[in-house]
């Protein structure tokens, strides 16, 4: 398993939905026997341009411990969901 840091850039309007989607992204790592570490709701912010007509967006830190399988099966889920404007997916480590 390898560590990895995980941006999200959240839709500002769904702050109800926001602890919805990091419930889905909880379950699809703990069924593939990853550890997810740590989670920061960084809160709004406001963009450097529009992304989608939007200004500001919500930003979500997270820290897990996953399989390379289960980072293919996270990002086709990133990539997917309409309410998540951007991922970024970064390895620490070896």
């Amino acid at each position: 398993m390898q560590n990895y840091e995980l941006m999200l850039l959240l839709n500002p309007n769904i702050s109800d939905e926001v602890d919805e989607i990091l419930d889905n992204i909880k379950k699809t790592i703990s069924d593939n026997k990853g550890v997810l570490e740590e989670v920061k709701l960084l809160g709004k912010r406001q963009l450097a341009y529009p992304i989608n007509k939007m200004n500001y967006v919500n930003y979500v830190h997270l820290n897990a411990k996953i399989n390379t399988d289960t980072l293919a099966v996270l990002e086709e889920m990133f990539k997917f969901e309409q309410n998540i404007f951007r991922h970024l997916t970064v390895k620490i480590g070896k």
